[in-house]
């Protein structure tokens, strides 16, 4: 639903998704399906990618084994040191491992199956989904740019990403009577990045350095979640669910080493500080409880009854997060550098032991934090029809919200960011049918954008040597927004559809990203002071012949940001970050029937976003701006028979060079601060349904 309903959180950004997994109810199947592919870029060429240690089964993204030890988080820097001197600490090298990108896989498989127990059925469901991507950024470049327009640091670099997701999930479920069930559902999924990036450049001290990053992320998500619905004396209607959800986000064994260029040509180590050559272990676990329960009473027994709702609601989300950094002390050692991806013959383990290299242990309080969320809900909302034209929904929601970030300041003393609220979220939508195929619609609601923990958290996170800085704001506020939808829709028995649509925002404390240079560039967050988002959507669907149909979409957007006068803040007024002043998307399908049981469905799908504030500048230093892009798909499917059918797909055909830009202040030059793109990707696979 794109308008707020308030049976649900009050944290509604311009769309409520309900993702509900369907009950086996019918008959049993098993499916099955296999795709490959690969992007043309990377296709068989070389790829690079970090030493794992012999560690898990990284192509299938199992790589648990490479987190910190217990053991090792537990000692204080100087028992760290002994600890080096007598064993190695860590499990991998810096070492770069070259291969061949092979083609994508994905698997698919799933399998349902009911059975009756008595007059009830009990219904069981399974299904898993694997694939994985080969991506090479070639030619990429980043800069930092100040607000007089000096280049503080530049790098051009090749970037090798190679990911993988796992997803399966279960289900059962179990009638008690005709109207009433009883669901459980499990969902895992893992995902893992495993990124290497060679850059050649400048930093801000003007040494011409070229840089060896690897950067490895492992997210997971278990989610369990009981559901049960219920109905009595065909009035009166329940649904009730309780979930829990642990969520990690792992980045073990983070490696950079930064090489000096010389006069020679040669290279040497960059031993400017101990922070060039470094590792980097960072793990965050989140849990989350939710429990609601509703309750429908209908007031009378009409196709579309009138009705009334009452509902609780109950999320509880807490957050565990640790950092350590390892920095190398090289100053010593002198090595011939003639190969910046083999480094075992001077970062090894008999350097540490003969004191060569020492490594600091960096794992201060200010590298943690641990975040709690709590919020206790109540709504009550109704459907009336005073006419049989005319639709009035509305209700109203209350929540009381608490959040809480605890950190250490710099200075090593334990601080609190904290935002309790009391919170009403009102909603009306009134819906006129002006006849079978017409309807007008307008929607006038309350909701609100809370910050997230990172947004909280005033920890400082540097991905690479010469990067941007991510930081927090600890006196970061609620944002809240006043919405106001019209819109006009017509259907057909065709399925045609013609939509018009306006909508206005008025922004309380929007939440922007915002970016600042002191010494270093800092992205950090900020609530502007008040701002308004309007716009015109248009959509329509057309069926133009029997096999050919259209889907288009487009939307105009108007946004302005006022901002506090003597503040830090470059502009005065300006757009809202992350808004695009227009979206266009297309959608050709041709479907052509071949025979009883072979079809083929063939669509192009283009989109175009328009310019937009990536981030925004602040104390002089000006808006980052993400240029306009164009993407271009082609989906095709040809089904053999009811059982078989064939996949085959490309993707980003314009394949365009993804843009960011920035005004210099002073002199007003627009300089491109980095670009990248990420290559054609083709695809081809079956399934088959049993």
């Amino acid at each position: 639903s794109k308008v707020y309903e308030p049976s649900v959180f009050g944290d509604y950004s311009g769309a409520h998704i309900n993702v509900e997994t369907k009950e086996n109810i019918g008959a049993d199947f098993f499916t099955f399906g296999v795709s490959t592919g690969g992007r043309t870029n990377v296709l068989f060429r070389d790829f690079y990618s970090s030493d794992k240690g012999g560690i898990g089964v990284p192509y299938l993204g199992i790589s648990g084994g490479l987190k910190l030890s217990q053991k090792i988080k537990d000692m204080n820097p100087d028992d760290f040191i002994d600890y080096t001197r007598q064993e190695n600490p860590f499990k991998t090298s810096f070492s770069i491992e070259k291969s061949t990108a092979l083609p994508e896989l994905s698997l698919e498989i799933g399998a349902g199956k009911s059975w009756k127990v008595g007059r009830q059925k009990l219904n069981a469901l399974i299904a898993a989904n694997f694939n994985n991507d080969y991506v090479l950024y070639e030619d990429a470049y980043t800069s930092l740019v100040n607000a007089q327009g000096v280049i503080r640091e530049r790098f051009n670099y090749n970037e090798y990403l190679y990911e993988t997701t796992l997803t399966t999930l279960g289900q059962i479920s179990y009638s008690l009577r005709d109207n009433d069930m009883l669901s459980y559902n499990i969902m895992y999924v893992n995902n893992t990045e495993d990124i290497y990036r060679k850059r050649d450049g400048m930093d801000a001290e003007g040494k011409e350095l070229m840089g060896s990053n690897s950067i490895y992320h492992i997210y997971s998500l278990l989610n369990n979640q009981l559901t049960g619905k219920h109905e009595f004396l065909g009035r009166l209607f329940t649904d009730w669910q309780f979930s829990y959800g642990r969520t990690t986000s792992d980045e073990p064994d983070r490696r950079q080493v930064m090489f000096e260029k010389n006069n020679d040509g040669s290279l040497s180590l960059f031993k400017l500080n101990q922070q060039e050559t470094m590792r980097y272990f960072g793990e965050l676990f989140e849990d989350e409880w939710n429990g609601e329960i509703k309750a429908k009473y209908n007031l009378n027994k009409s196709d579309t009854p009138d009705f009334i709702r009452l509902g609780i609601s109950l999320r509880d989300k807490s957050r565990d997060f640790y950092s350590a950094n390892f920095y190398y002390d090289v100053k010593t050692i002198y090595p011939v550098v003639t190969d910046i991806y083999d480094t075992d013959s001077y970062l090894n383990s008999e350097n540490l032991m003969n004191s060569s290299i020492t490594i600091d242990k960096n794992s201060q309080r200010r590298n943690k934090y641990y975040a709690d969320a709590k919020i206790t809900a109540g709504f009550i909302d109704f459907e009336y029809y005073p006419i049989k034209n005319l639709l009035i929904a509305g209700g109203v929601r209350y929540e009381h919200s608490k959040q809480s970030v605890d950190y250490w300041a710099d200075a090593g003393n334990p601080e609190k960011a904290k935002l309790d609220a009391n919170d009403f979220f009102p909603a009306l939508s009134l819906k006129y049918t002006l006849n079978g195929s017409r309807n007008l619609r307008l929607s006038v609601s309350r909701t609100i954008t809370r910050p997230s923990f990172l947004e909280m958290a005033p920890f400082e996170y540097q991905e690479l040597y010469g990067g941007i800085t991510s930081r927090g704001f600890s006196g970061i506020m609620n944002g809240y927004n006043t919405n106001i939808d019209l819109r006009y829709e017509y259907f057909n028995k065709e399925g045609d559809l013609f939509s018009i649509g306006a909508y206005y925002k008025y922004l309380e404390d929007a939440i922007e990203n915002i970016l600042e240079y002191s010494g270093s560039l800092i992205q950090s967050y900020r609530n502007a002071d008040k701002g308004i988002a309007a716009g015109v959507e248009l959509e329509l669907r057309k069926k133009l012949t029997k096999e050919l149909k259209v889907d288009f979409n487009a939307s105009y957007i108007y946004t302005h940001i006022s901002l506090p006068e003597g503040g830090t803040y470059t502009d005065r007024s300006r757009a809202l970050q992350g808004a695009s002043p227009y979206l266009i998307n297309l959608d050709v399908n041709y479907a052509p029937q071949f025979g009883k049981k072979r079809v083929g469905s063939f669509s192009l799908v283009y989109n175009v976003q328009g310019p937009r504030i990536s981030s925004v500048g602040i104390n002089g230093v000006n808006n980052v701006m993400e240029e306009t892009f164009h993407s271009l798909d082609f989906v095709g499917t040809y089904s053999l028979n009811s059982r078989v059918k064939l996949k085959f797909q490309a993707k980003n055909l314009i394949n365009q060079k993804q843009k960011f830009s920035q005004k210099v202040a002073d002199t007003g030059k627009k300089e491109t601060v980095e670009y990248y793109k990420k290559g054609l990707s083709l695809g081809i696979g079956f399934s088959m349904d049993f």
